[in-house]
């Protein structure tokens, strides 16, 4: 029951926050205005939603916006308390270490989830008006739900990661710093920095069962963002778990709930060795 009262907790501040309705209210009109300016205009159900998600709102503001937002609700979780005193508090009251911690990253996770789900409201309703007005060929509701929730799960998935560096650092500029590298990492660098490790690990993959091909595409699946564009565009093309990407679609599930989990641990290992 601790845990619970944590995750309540946090998940009521954190929506009753002002600066989470400004980024729901941002991120809400940035994608309604991409999806106006880029709409597709040709025949067909599939090329109507899936085009749109997939090639426009997706890679340029879902990719990008969520993370980020997941790194601001996420990088003062633990630390915030820890600075301002309120975490021995806290931790007076019968609740543990693990308590706060994954109960952090539920009630935060829950709450970036909501604004998600909410962030995508405004453009669920234009493009159903463009839709029934004739500007856009169709609207594929249960397509743009779906995709919403990847969204949403991706979202949930650096909230978890960026608690745990919050956990692990002794102040919130740590944390912050901690949470704008792991953003850079996944978001700019992921490539650059797997291939160059790739490289330099190919004396050591040569004698191994596996190709260097097989292990870049793990690295490339074991990204979270990657792993969200592969499932959703799976998904969108109605070969979610079938096809012939189902092995890499399983890597990629595999490590969404490894990015969701050890982070939040290695923060609560660091966490439990620190005198507060």
């Amino acid at each position: 029951m601790s845990l619970v009262a944590i995750a309540e907790k946090d998940f009521q501040e954190a929506v009753r926050s002002r600066g989470m309705l400004i980024l729901v209210a941002l991120f809400s009109l940035l994608v309604a205005i991409f999806a106006y300016v880029v709409r597709p205009t040709g025949q067909g159900e599939q090329f109507a939603t899936e085009a749109l998600l997939s090639f426009a709102v997706g890679p340029f503001l879902v990719t990008t916006l969520v993370p980020l937002v997941g790194v601001v609700v996420g990088y003062n979780a633990v630390s915030g308390e820890r600075e301002s005193g309120s975490l021995k508090l806290l931790l007076s009251l019968p609740h543990s270490r693990a308590d706060v911690v994954f109960g952090k990253v539920i009630g935060r996770g829950g709450a970036l989830a909501l604004a998600v789900l909410a962030g995508f409201l405004l453009p669920g309703l234009v493009l159903f008006a463009l839709a029934q007005t004739g500007a856009l060929a169709t609207f594929n509701v249960g397509a743009f739900l779906g995709y919403t929730v990847f969204a949403a799960v991706l979202g949930i998935v650096f909230v978890a990661i960026t608690v745990g560096c919050s956990a692990a650092a002794t102040t919130q500029r740590r944390a912050l710093i901690g949470g704008v590298a792991i953003f850079v990492l996944f978001v700019v660098l992921w490539g650059f920095v797997t291939g160059q490790l790739l490289d330099a690990a190919s004396g050591l993959i040569d004698p191994l069962p596996v190709s260097q091909r097989q292990v870049r595409v793990f690295l490339r699946v074991a990204n979270p963002i990657s792993g969200v564009e592969l499932l959703s565009s799976a998904f969108l093309g109605e070969q979610l778990f079938s096809g012939e990407t189902v092995n890499r679609q399983i890597s990629a599930v595999s490590m969404l709930v490894f990015w969701t989990i050890a982070p939040p641990l290695a923060g609560l290992w660091k966490f439990d060795g620190d005198d507060l």
